[in-house]
């Protein structure tokens, strides 16, 4: 219990001090996805794991496109005791507590950085987030989507190739997916929030890559796959036609010291050093 409080308030401490930088942060990957995906205007899109924050949902519906966010756990545009009673009930008191802490806390300075960023207003009327198992996308049709869209959600599904197979069965034929996971391999992949800003902010307590070591400090905030560049690459080739595969991000190389480098050997330097990859493809006709 100790344990999980430090974590929290390792989290709330890093929340107050960067909230705004999120903003930007995801202000830059939506501007960077315009930049490859062009109008989102003309597309029906889903944003798989679109997380209590939806921002990337929200920037989308502000920018023109008919958006969906889903995710596992109860996501809501609303405020009000209902909507925390409701979270508590479907999602238990842990979540529940997340997202008031959220809402009360980082939701207005965050939404009020973020819509600074933009040249359009942001725009929650007719936002559509809903509480849906990505593995099975039930309660969506067959070629329902023209683009899937996804943030550092990937590397905590369980079931990666159920996932797929449902994303693969929502989209149409022709439509796209684009997608960042972030590296579990990465310096920051292990999600320890200490390490949450490797070469600004380096940890002195958390060392270099522990996840991938002696995982001395295995306390984070949400379960990963842990599965590497080339499983990805080998799940998303059963149902998909990879046409860009884009590494994203470069972190830590002043702390892959030689010693580390020989104890990781079996990581090639690109899996250590590279934070995440965007994944656009199109699904194959015969899966």
């Amino acid at each position: 219990m100790l344990k999980k409080i430090n974590l929290y308030r390792s989290m709330m401490n890093y929340g107050l001090a960067h909230n705004r930088d999120f903003a930007h942060e995801h202000f830059a990957f939506f501007s960077e996805m315009l930049e490859r995906i062009g109008d989102v205007g003309r597309y029906k899109i889903i944003d798989i794991g679109c997380g209590k924050s939806y921002w990337l949902t929200l920037l989308l519906h502000s920018a023109g496109a008919c958006v969906t966010g889903v995710d596992t756990e109860l996501v809501s545009a609303k405020t009000g005791m209902g909507k925390y009673y409701a979270i508590l009930k479907g999602n238990g008191p842990e979540r529940a507590i997340r997202t008031l802490c959220w809402d009360l806390l980082f939701a207005r300075p965050y939404y009020a950085e973020l819509a600074g960023l933009c040249s359009f207003p942001l725009r929650w009327k007719d936002l559509d987030v809903r509480c849906v198992s990505a593995i099975t996308l039930d309660e969506f049709p067959d070629n329902s989507f023209d683009l899937a869209v996804s943030h550092e959600v990937f590397e905590h599904i369980g079931d990666l190739s159920g996932t797929l197979r449902a994303v693969h069965r929502v989209l149409r034929p022709g439509a796209r997916t684009y997608i960042y996971v972030h590296n579990y391999t990465s310096l920051s992949g292990g999600h320890h929030i200490a390490w949450k800003y490797p070469d600004t902010e380096p940890s002195a307590t958390v060392p270099p890559w522990d996840h991938l070591r002696e995982n001395r400090y295995p306390d984070i905030p949400s379960s990963i796959n842990r599965l590497r560049e080339a499983d990805y690459k080998k799940e998303f080739d059963k149902y998909f036609e990879i046409s860009d595969w884009i590494p994203r991000g470069r972190e830590g190389a002043q702390l892959l010291t030689p010693e580390i480098r020989r104890e990781l050997a079996e990581y090639s330097e690109d899996e250590l050093l590279t934070k995440g990859f965007i994944v656009i493809a199109r699904p194959r006709k015969d899966s």
